[in-house]
C-alpha cells in the first residue's frame, strides 16, 4: 500500500487484538467509498478480505432475492459473475472481495478489482439515472420513471428531467451485475448491448447484438471510460437507426410488403396507427417498394430473365419471401472515422460519409480527398450525387404515417390505395441529363424532401414520428392540401441546390428513407464503379488489338458520366442513367454517302443489322453492364468487340439461340433445365482485385489477330431431370451442375474449332464422381467437336458454326448423363 501511494491505518489499542486494516483508494471521486475495511484472516491463515458498505451492492442483493420494490423496479435480473471474478459477492450490507493468498502483487490485483467495481457501479447508477426503471410489468413503454421522485418534484431539474425521459425513452436496462450491464434499444429490441469490465483489463469491454452492426465500439467505450454517460447514450440513439438502415440496404431485402419497424426515437402519438413491430432484419424504412433484382433495372421478380434465374439458382441467394442480394461480400465496408461519422467504402474507390444529426435525419456526400487526390484517400467523384439521393428520398417519403397525414390535412385529401412510388419516364432517361431532369410530379408527396432541408420541416417530421420510422400504410398526398410553402412546388434547384459541385454534393436524408436510399446508393456506386473500369480497359484492349485508325476512345465525360469510342465503323456510346449502365451504337458506314455504290455493295455483308445491333445493346444491359459487377464481363465484351463482323455475328447467332431457349421454357423454371452461356468472366481473379494485371488479362475472351483465332469458352448449366441421384454432403450440393468447355475458334481460309479443355464444377468433375466416367465424358465432347468440323454445314440456313458446335456438345452431355445415370458405374457412383 505505501509503494502504491495509497493512505491507510491500523486498529491500534483495541480491547482485542485487530487485524484490520483501514484505507482509502487514491481515485475515489466521490465520499461514498469514505472508509474501507481490509480484514487479515486468523494466525496460520493466508486467505483474508475486503469489505466496502454500500447501498447499491445491497439493492442487487435484495433483486437477487427476487425483490420488486428496489430502485431497479421490475424486469430487471442479476447478471452472471464471470469465474473469474468469483472472489466477488454481494451481501446484505455491500461487496465482499475475497482472496486466499498473499502475493506481491495482491495489492495491486485489488486495486484493479475495486477500479472496475467503482466504474461499474457508477455506470449503472448513471445508466439509471438516464434511462429510467419500469415500476410495473403492466405499464407499456411511455410509464417509465426517470430518476427518484425527489428529482420530478424540483422545479429546478425539470428541463433536465424532460431532456432525460426523452433520452432514455428508446433504451430498456435488461440486467445489471457486479462488472457488467445489460441493456436493449428499440421498443421491441433492435440492438442488445453488454458492458463489462473484464480483468487485468484497462476500460470496459462491449459486446453488441447483432453482430458487426458497429464497425467497432471505440468510440462508446471512450464514452463509457471517460465517464460521460449521457454522451454515450445520445452516441447510440443517433448512429443505431443508420447503422440498422445500412445493414438493412446491404443484406438481401424482403419482398415488397408494407410493414412498420416500430423505430422511434420520439413519444408515441396517440393517433398512430397500431405498430406491427420491428422488421426480422432490424430495418428501419418503412415501405419497400423498390427491392432490387439481381440483374438489370428491367429484370422483375415475377418475370426473371435467362440470367436472373440463373443468379438466383447459382448464387443460392433466393428463397420465399427474399429478394437475392447481388453484393458480393467485398464490396462494401464501413469504418467508423468519429463517433457520428459513418464512411461507406464500395471497392476500395468510391466513399460516402454519412453523418448523423439530432432529428433523425442524416447528411450523406461523398468523401472528400485530401490535397494528394483520390489516389490517397477519399473518393473518385460521384456525379449527379446529390440528385439522386434528392429523388429517392422524394419516393420514399411516398410511404408516410397515417398521423402525419391527418394531422396535416385530414379526410378526402388521402389516398391510401397508391401504389409503388413513381419515377421519371423512360422517355427522360435518353433525352435528358440523368437524375436531374424529371418529370412534373403529379402528387406533392415528392416535394417533402423539403422538409428534410429546412429546420421547420424537420420539426414537422420529428414530432409526427415520420421520422422516426414509425410506418402504417402506404399514403400520397393528392394536389392542393394545405402544407407549408416550402413542402409546396416542384424539386426545385434552388433551394436543394443541384448545381456544379464536382461530383462530391451531398444531401440530408430524413431517417424513414435512409435504408431505401442506401440501396439505390450502393447500386449506383456499382455503376460508378464499372464506369471508371471502362477507359482503362478500352485503352489498353483496342490499342493492343487493333491499329490506332481502327479503333480507340473518343471522349470522356466525367460529369455525365459517359465516354465513347470506336471499333471499326461504328461508335459505341456508354452512359449512366439511374442505377444503370446503356449502350448505343452507331453505324458511320451509312452516312458516308460520297462512297462508291460498288463499295457499299461490297461491304453490305461486313455491316450489323439493326437486329444485330438491337441484341449487342440488350446482351450489354443484360449481361455485361449486369450485378454482380465485374470488369472482367466487360474486358471479355470490348474483346468481342474487336472481331470481324461475320464471327460476331456468329457469336449474336449463339447469344440469341440461347436467350430464346430461356424464353421458350419458362422463367424460375429455366435454372433447373439446361442452357448454355457464353462465360464472360474470367474467374482467376476478383472483381475487386487491384492487381497490376493487364487489361487483356482479365478477359475471359482471347482474340489473336495476328494467327485469326479466337478462344472463348461456353458454360453449359446441366439438365436437372438427368442428373443422377447423388448422397453429396457439404456446401456445394445446392448448386447447379455445370462444366465449362473451353474452345478456340480459327477463322482464317481455314475455319476450324479447337477443343481446348473441359471442367467441371463442385471439385472438378461436376456429378461426374468417379475419374474415370469424367474422363470418357472429355473424350467424348472432344471428338463431337471434331464431328463438326470434319461436317460441312448441314444445319439451318444462318444457324452457324458456333451454335452446331454448342448443340452438339450439349447433346453429348446430355448422353453421357443419361449413360451415368443408367450405367453400371451409377450405383457406385451414388456412395460418395
Amino acid at each position: 500500500m505505501y509503494s502504491s501511494a495509497i493512505p491507510y491505518v491500523e486498529e491500534v489499542g483495541m480491547r482485542s487484538p485487530s487485524s484490520n486494516i483501514w484505507f482509502r483508494l487514491p481515485f475515489a471521486q466521490d465520499d461514498s467509498w469514505k472508509h474501507i475495511c481490509l480484514r487479515l484472516g486468523k494466525a496460520g491463515s493466508m486467505s483474508w478480505d475486503v469489505r466496502i458498505n454500500d447501498p447499491h451492492f445491497k439493492e442487487l442483493w435484495e433483486l437477487n432475492g427476487g425483490s420488486t420494490s428496489t430502485p431497479w423496479g421490475v424486469g430487471v435480473r442479476i447478471a452472471n459473475t464471470s469465474e473469474m471474478d468469483s472472489h466477488i459477492s454481494f451481501d446484505a450490507d455491500g461487496v465482499v472481495l475475497t482472496y486466499s493468498t498473499v502475493e506481491a502483487d495482491s495489492v495491486k490485483r485489488l486495486v484493479s478489482d475495486l477500479q472496475r467495481l467503482a466504474n461499474a457501479r457508477v455506470f449503472a447508477r448513471g445508466m439509471r439515472r438516464l434511462i429510467g426503471v419500469k415500476l410495473d410489468d403492466k405499464l407499456d413503454d411511455n410509464h417509465i420513471s426517470v430518476g427518484m421522485k425527489s428529482q420530478s418534484v424540483n422545479k429546478g431539474h425539470s428541463d433536465a428531467d424532460r431532456l432525460s425521459e426523452q433520452m432514455g425513452k428508446p433504451f430498456r436496462i435488461e440486467a445489471v451485475g457486479l462488472m457488467s450491464f445489460w441493456f436493449s434499444y428499440g421498443h421491441m429490441p433492435m440492438v442488445h448491448f453488454v458492458v463489462e469490465w473484464e480483468t487485468a483489463k484497462e476500460g470496459c469491454t462491449m459486446h453488441v447484438s447483432p453482430d458487426q452492426l458497429w464497425p467497432h465500439t471505440k468510440f462508446l467505450e471512450d464514452f463509457v471510460n471517460g465517464g460521460e454517460v449521457a454522451s454515450f447514450l445520445d452516441c447510440i440513439r443517433l448512429t443505431a437507426g443508420p447503422l440498422l438502415a445500412l445493414g438493412g440496404a446491404i443484406r438481401p431485402a424482403r419482398m415488397p410488403v408494407t410493414v412498420s419497424t416500430g423505430y422511434s426515437s420520439m413519444p408515441k402519438q396517440t393517433n398512430n396507427v397500431p405498430s406491427q413491430g420491428p422488421l426480422a432484419n432490424g430495418s428501419s424504412a418503412t415501405t419497400m417498394h423498390h427491392a432490387s433484382a439481381p440483374s438489370n433495372a428491367t429484370a422483375h421478380l415475377g418475370g426473371h430473365t435467362l440470367h436472373t434465374a440463373a443468379m438466383l439458382s447459382a448464387a443460392g441467394r433466393g428463397g420465399p419471401g427474399l429478394v437475392p442480394s447481388s453484393l458480393l461480400p467485398f464490396d462494401v465496408s464501413v469504418v467508423l472515422r468519429g463517433p457520428y461519422w459513418i464512411r461507406i467504402i464500395y471497392r476500395k474507390k468510391f466513399s460516402v460519409d454519412m453523418r448523423c444529426f439530432a432529428g433523425d435525419q442524416v447528411w450523406l456526400q461523398p468523401a472528400t480527398p485530401p490535397k494528394g487526390g483520390p489516389s490517397v484517400g477519399g473518393s473518385l467523384p460521384c456525379p449527379q450525387f446529390r440528385p439522386f439521393i434528392m429523388e429517392h428520398v422524394a419516393q420514399g417519403l411516398n410511404a408516410l404515417e397515417p398521423a402525419f397525414m391527418n394531422a396535416t390535412q385530414p379526410g378526402p385529401h388521402l389516398n391510401t390505395s397508391a401504389g409503388a412510388p413513381q419515377s421519371a419516364p423512360v422517355a427522360n432517361r435518353l433525352n435528358a441529363t440523368p437524375g436531374v431532369a424529371m418529370s412534373r410530379p403529379t402528387s406533392s408527396v415528392a416535394n417533402h424532401v423539403a422538409a428534410s432541408l429546412s429546420r421547420a420541416g424537420n420539426a414537422m417530421l420529428s414530432s409526427s414520428g415520420l421520422a422516426s420510422g414509425i410506418g402504417g400504410a402506404s399514403v400520397r398526398l393528392t394536389p392542393g392540401t394545405g402544407l407549408p410553402v416550402h413542402m409546396k412546388g416542384e424539386l426545385n434547384t434552388a433551394f436543394i441546390g443541384l448545381g456544379d459541385d464536382g461530383g462530391y454534393g451531398g444531401g440530408w436524408v430524413p431517417l424513414a428513407a435512409l435504408k431505401k436510399v442506401l440501396r439505390g446508393i450502393l447500386k449506383y456506386l456499382g455503376v460508378l464503379w464499372l464506369f471508371a473500369q471502362l477507359p482503362e480497359l478500352l485503352k489498353e484492349i483496342l490499342g493492343s488489338i487493333l491499329k490506332d485508325n481502327e479503333g480507340a476512345l473518343l471522349n470522356l465525360d466525367q460529369e455525365q458520366p459517359a465516354l465513347r469510342f470506336y471499333v471499326g465503323g461504328y461508335v459505341f456510346a456508354v452512359s449512366v442513367h439511374r442505377v444503370q449502365l446503356l449502350l448505343q451504337v452507331l453505324s458511320v458506314k451509312r452516312f458516308h454517302h460520297q462512297q462508291q455504290q460498288q463499295q457499299a455493295q461490297s461491304n453490305a455483308q461486313e455491316e450489323l443489322t439493326s437486329a444485330e445491333i438491337n441484341e449487342i445493346c440488350d446482351y450489354f444491359s443484360r449481361r455485361v453492364a449486369s450485378e454482380p459487377y465485374d470488369a472482367s464481363r466487360v474486358a471479355s465484351f470490348i474483346t468481342l468487340l474487336t472481331l470481324p463482323i461475320s464471327v460476331l455475328r456468329e457469336i449474336l447467332k449463339l447469344i440469341t439461340w440461347k436467350k430464346g431457349f430461356s424464353q421458350a421454357h419458362g422463367d424460375i423454371a429455366t435454372a433447373q433445365r439446361a442452357r448454355i452461356e457464353l462465360c464472360l468472366e474470367n474467374h482467376s481473379g476478383s472483381a475487386s482485385d487491384d492487381r497490376t494485371e493487364s487489361s487483356l488479362a482479365k478477359s475471359n475472351i482471347h482474340h489473336d489477330r495476328a494467327h485469326s483465332s479466337v478462344e472463348f469458352a461456353l458454360t453449359f448449366v446441366l439438365d436437372h431431370a438427368l442428373i443422377p441421384h447423388m448422397n453429396v454432403a457439404g456446401g456445394a450440393a445446392w448448386l447447379p451442375y455445370c462444366v465449362s468447355v473451353r474452345l478456340r475458334y480459327s477463322f482464317g481460309d481455314n475455319s476450324h474449332i479447337s477443343f481446348l479443355a473441359i471442367n467441371g464444377s463442385h471439385g472438378g468433375r461436376a456429378c461426374w464422381l468417379q475419374s474415370e466416367d469424367w474422363e470418357r465424358c472429355k473424350q467424348k465432347v472432344a471428338r463431337a467437336v471434331e464431328t463438326v468440323n470434319g461436317t460441312p454445314a448441314v444445319a439451318e440456313p444462318g444457324q452457324g458454326r458456333l451454335r452446331m458446335v454448342a448443340e452438339m456438345i450439349q447433346k453429348q452431355l446430355q448422353l453421357c448423363l443419361q449413360q451415368l445415370r443408367d450405367g453400371p458405374l451409377s450405383a457406385g457412383s451414388t456412395a460418395s
